[in-house]
C-alpha cells in the first residue's frame, strides 16, 4: 500500500536554480516553500511530489488541488490502479483551481492524459531531488556526478558510526 507522508522537515539544505529560469511564478516546486511530501492521497487522487507550502489536500477531499510531480486522477492512491487514463499527468503548475469549479488546469508540456481540461502548456526545466538525512551540503551545478557521494558528517558522528 501507498502511504502519503511528509518526508522531510526544515525545508530545503540548498536550492540551485539557474538564473535564466522563467516561469518561477507558478512552478510546482521553486514557487511555494515548505517540506517534501510523498505520495499524497486524497480520495481518488494522487500526487508522487509536492511541497507542504502549497495545498495538500485532507484525505477526504475530492479538489483535485494538490499540484506537484507526477499526479494522478481518478485512481486507487494507495494501490497505484488507475481507474482512468485520461487524467494522470507528470507536472502540474501550483494553482488555486478546486474541482469541480476548475475546468482548466495548467501543465507542463504535454505528456498527460486526454482529459479535457488538462491545459498543455510550456516546459520550465528539469528536476533533480536528492534527499539525505547527513547531508549539509550537496556539489553545485556543473559538478560531475559519480554513483557515490562524499557528504560532510555531523562531528557527533563519523561515517563508521552511521
Amino acid at each position: 500500500a501507498v502511504v502519503s507522508t511528509q518526508s522531510t522537515g526544515g525545508g530545503p539544505v540548498q536550492e540551485s536554480v539557474s538564473k535564466n529560469a522563467r516561469n518561477m511564478e507558478d512552478d510546482p516546486v521553486f514557487s511555494v516553500d515548505g517540506d517534501l511530501a510523498f505520495n499524497w492521497a486524497y480520495t481518488n487522487n494522487g500526487v508522487r511530489i509536492a511541497l507542504s507550502g502549497g495545498n495538500l489536500s485532507p484525505a477526504d477531499s475530492n479538489d483535485q488541488n494538490t499540484h506537484g510531480l507526477g499526479n494522478h486522477l481518478v485512481c486507487n492512491p494507495h494501490t497505484g490502479e488507475s481507474n482512468s487514463d485520461e487524467y494522470k499527468y507528470e507536472i502540474s503548475n501550483i494553482q488555486n483551481c478546486p474541482y469541480p469549479s476548475c475546468k482548466r488546469y495548467k501543465m507542463q508540456g504535454t505528456d498527460h492524459g486526454s482529459g479535457t481540461f488538462l491545459v498543455s502548456g510550456p516546459v520550465y526545466g528539469n528536476y533533480a531531488i536528492y534527499v539525505s538525512t547527513d547531508a549539509k551540503s550537496f556539489p553545485l551545478p556543473g559538478h560531475h556526478l559519480d554513483t557515490e557521494i562524499v557528504v560532510d558528517f555531523p562531528k557527533s558522528a563519523s561515517a563508521a558510526e552511521l
